[in-house]
C-alpha cells in the first residue's frame, strides 16, 4: 500500500474483478499517521541510495511473506503482485529481486531507482512480465524516471510494458482500473491453463479519464486453488 495508507482502502480497487481471484492485502512494515508505510524515504528525494535500500528491504520482506501466504492460502500458479505508489515501487523491486516468487507484476505509479536496476538480463528463471501504469502529470512519483527504468529493463531483455495516461496525476483512474482488471483476469486464465502471461501492446492515452482512487496500496493476487484454504 502507499505512504500512510491502509490495505482496506486499496481493497475497493478489486471490486470489479469478474473472475474468482484470491486477493491478499498486506499492511506496510512501518506505522505512518493513521496507516502504514513500506519504507521511510519518499520517492522525491536526493537520497536515492537510501530510498533504494528501503525498497529492497521491503521487497525481501514481501518475498518472505509470499512464501508463507502461498502455503497457508494455496493458489493455482504463482501470485501476481500489484500496488500503487510505494506499492508500485515494491512491485517493481519484487519482480527484479525475487522473480521466482511471482507470475507477473502490475505496478501503478511506481518506480525502480537506478541502484536496483539489474546488471544483466533475466536469470535462468523466467522473468515475470511487468505491466506498469503511470500518469504523465504525476508530480509525486514523476513519469520520466519510470520511463528510464523501463527503458533500461527492456534493453536488458526484461518483458516490460509501460502504459502512459495523458494528463493523469498521482491517482488511479477508471481507465487504469479497467486495464488492471483485464490483465488480472487474463493472468488468472493463463495460470489456470498453465500458460504464460502475455502483456498488452503499449498505447498512449490521449484523453484524461475520470479519477477513481487517490494514493493507494500494494497487493498480491492470484487465482484461488481448487480446494478452498482454511
Amino acid at each position: 500500500h502507499g505512504l500512510g495508507d491502509r490495505p482496506e482502502n486499496f481493497a475497493q480497487l478489486f471490486r470489479g474483478l469478474q473472475r474468482p481471484t484470491r486477493v491478499i492485502l498486506p499492511a506496510g512494515l512501518l506505522p505512518r499517521d493513521d496507516g502504514f508505510s513500506w519504507f521511510k524515504i519518499r520517492a522525491r528525494t536526493r537520497d536515492v541510495d537510501g530510498l533504494a535500500k528501503g525498497i529492497a528491504e521491503a521487497a525481501d520482506r514481501m518475498a518472505e511473506f509470499i512464501d508463507v501466504v502461498t502455503v497457508d492460502r494455496p493458489t493455482v500458479g504463482k501470485p501476481v503482485i500489484t500496488g500503487f505508489s510505494q506499492g508500485g515501487m515494491l512491485s517493481f523491486a519484487v519482480a527484479m529481486r525475487h522473480p521466482d516468487k511471482i507470475a507477473a507484476a502490475f505496478p501503478i505509479s511506481g518506480w525502480l531507482p537506478p541502484p536496483l536496476w539489474p546488471e544483466a538480463g533475466p536469470p535462468d528463471v523466467a522473468a515475470p512480465p511487468i505491466l506498469a501504469l503511470h500518469g504523465d502529470a504525476d508530480t509525486v512519483v514523476p513519469l520520466p524516471p519510470t520511463r528510464k527504468a523501463v527503458a533500461k529493463l527492456r534493453e536488458l531483455g526484461f518483458p516490460v510494458v509501460l502504459q502512459e495516461y495523458a494528463d493523469v496525476r498521482h491517482q488511479i483512474t477508471m481507465e487504469m482500473r479497467r486495464l488492471l482488471w483485464k490483465q488480472l483476469g487474463a493472468a488468472t486464465l493463463a495460470l489456470r491453463a498453465g500458460n504464460p502471461i502475455h502483456l498488452p501492446p503499449q498505447q498512449k492515452r490521449k484523453k484524461r479519464p475520470a479519477a477513481d482512487l487517490p494514493a493507494g496500496a500494494g497487493a498480491a493476487a492470484a487465482p484461488p486453488s481448487p480446494a478452498p484454504a482454511p
